[in-house]
């Protein structure tokens, strides 16, 4: 099977798709690390809330 595409063509075509996958990968991290850091301030939130609001706590 012959291809119109020249040796160079097809070069930027697959740097394009590095470059696309290289993005994705970061914006799956980026959310990632979102989630885990929100689900950690409200995990502290919720501790904090409960260890100040006992009625242990000292006035």
């Amino acid at each position: 099977m012959k291809t119109d595409l020249t040796r160079e063509q097809m070069m930027m075509m697959v740097e394009r798709a590095r470059y696309e996958r290289s993005i994705a990968a970061g914006n799956i991290i980026a959310a990632g690390t979102r989630k885990t850091l929100s689900a950690l301030a409200r995990a502290t939130d919720r501790f904090l809330h409960l260890l100040l609001m006992s009625p242990t706590a000292r006035q």
